[in-house]
């Protein structure tokens, strides 16, 4: 069997998907890293592992969260470097797991940061990573020959998550009276208060760890989530651009095209040109057959003339045969490269289709994400206040004119979207007349306007009661105030 030494006492344990199905000692967890030994059914795989120290008791004292890559020979990969021992000395707290609190490295809680993105973060929900590790502990001790040494510690008290509060940095709860803890008797108030105080900072660390992890989940997922977004839209950018590209390319050749058809068009028109020439020397041929029939008779003009008829009909036939040709060219050349322009364009045309589709759809999915994570943020900010409702938890706060007022949590809500209005309602005012009441409260001055976008400013006696106050009286002087206030100041100081 195994030595019982150090390395007996540190095992190592590989996640499949949701639990544990490998343990192994240290010793040959480093066999497997020095290239020995390798693991063949992890080959070319990416694992979750956990590096765990047992204590002589073999109750967990250590925990590393880390992640290993193997190739495909089943071999960790070169890179892989982690100092597994250290990290295990120089961590922060952890949770109980029955001999106090465990020193834990994970990927939120990392005293060396170069290595937190080779760490993973625990499950604290459910059938959490501890309760796992703590299982095949007792599982794989007597496996590998594991015995304690000495008895352990009997476990700390229970408590549930309903005792503590679960608070972040920035939460700070205010006891009411009715919530607040009844005094101890005094014999047992000094021992009860340590043991207190030192399970709510165990549970606070542990609460402190499980935020940090759905921070960081939620980062990850969100950066994830970026980063598939922007590639596509790379992607759809650079298909665009191509597409621009060969629609130019097709604009080009479609300029060339005309360029051939003005080409044609002007050697049509010199054809043009070449049958008047000819036509012109066809009128003078035939004036010169003309005088010469006038000049000769008998036998030899009628062969002159039936062999002008010959060549005036070998001519036409010729003209005609070209022109037929020529034409029947042309329009077959012009109707293949129309045929072409349209293929082309109909084709760019639906990938134009295609992709203004898919960006559509793009679009659609990234709304259906923020939506899906904004209504998670909401739902656990919800559950987070009725956690605090059950516990009794209530909030203070200062505001002049109504003093320290106590905000239960389901009224939180109408507070935090209209803190004025829901003092107001405090004060037995509106709030219209509480801003007004306020501003008078810090500024003592009379309000009356004398022209030119200036106020008299003149001193007044602070009105100290929002229900006193009166807009046009409060705030104004005694020169300023409306005639029947006067009155109404001179018969009361009568």
């Amino acid at each position: 069997m195994f030595e019982n030494n150090l390395a007996s006492t540190e095992l190592v344990f590989f996640w499949d998907g949701e639990g544990i199905d490998k343990a192994m000692v240290f010793s040959d967890f480093e066999a497997t890293l020095d290239g020995y030994v390798g693991l063949n059914v992890y080959a070319g795989q990416d694992k979750h592992a956990a590096y765990v120290q047992l204590d002589d008791a073999l109750k967990v004292r250590g925990v590393v969260l880390f992640n290993i890559a193997f190739d495909k020979t089943g071999f960790p990969e070169r890179s892989w470097n982690l100092p597994l021992r250290h990290m295990a000395e120089i961590a922060g707290r952890g949770p109980d797991m029955g001999a106090g609190p465990i020193n834990l490295v994970c990927r939120s809680q990392c005293s060396i940061s170069w290595h937190a993105p080779k760490l993973w973060d625990p499950v604290m929900q459910g059938r959490n990573t501890f309760a796992q590790i703590a299982e095949q502990v007792t599982v794989a001790a007597p496996r590998f020959g594991l015995k304690p040494k000495r008895r352990s510690a009997p476990p700390p008290p229970a408590y549930v998550d309903e005792d503590i509060p679960v608070l972040n940095d920035d939460d700070a709860p205010v006891l009411t009276e009715s919530a607040a803890p009844a005094p101890a008797a005094p014999a047992a108030a000094p021992a009860g208060w340590v043991q207190e105080r030192t399970q709510l900072l165990e549970r606070l660390a542990e609460q402190q760890l499980h935020i940090n992890t759905l921070s960081n989940d939620k980062n990850e997922t969100v950066a994830r989530l970026g980063l598939l977004h922007q590639q596509q839209v790379d992607i759809l950018g650079a298909q665009n651009t191509k597409l621009l590209s060969q629609q130019r390319a097709v604009k080009a050749q479609a300029d060339a095209l005309r360029e051939q058809i003005e080409v044609m068009q002007q050697q049509m028109a010199s054809m043009r040109g070449l049958e008047e020439n000819l036509a012109t020397e066809r009128r003078l041929h035939e004036e010169q057959l003309a005088s010469v029939m006038h000049a000769k008779v008998g036998e030899e003009t009628q062969k002159f003339e039936e062999l002008l008829r010959r060549k005036e009909q070998e001519y036409l036939t010729r003209e005609a045969r070209l022109k037929a040709e020529y034409q029947l060219a042309l329009e077959q050349r012009l109707g293949e490269e129309t045929a072409r322009f349209g293929a082309r364009m109909d084709a760019l045309r639906n990938d134009l289709v295609r992709r203004e589709e898919s960006v559509a759809d793009l679009g659609r999915q990234l709304a259906a994400v923020k939506s899906e994570q904004a209504q998670r943020e909401e739902g656990a900010a919800d559950e987070f206040l009725r956690r605090l409702e059950t516990l009794g938890m209530n909030f203070v706060v200062f505001h002049p004119g109504a003093g320290h007022v106590s905000v239960t949590v389901p009224e939180l809500a109408g507070y935090v979207s209209n803190p004025m209005a829901f003092v107001a309602a405090k004060c037995l005012v509106g709030e219209e007349q509480y801003r007004a009441w306020l501003a008078h409260y810090e500024n003592p001055r009379c309000t009356a306007s004398i022209g030119d976008n200036k106020c008299c400013e003149a001193r007044l006696i602070r009105t100290d009661s929002p229900t006193k106050f009166s807009t046009g009286q409060s705030d104004r002087c005694a020169r300023h105030q409306s005639a029947d206030t006067a009155i109404d100041n001179v018969l009361r100081f009568r």
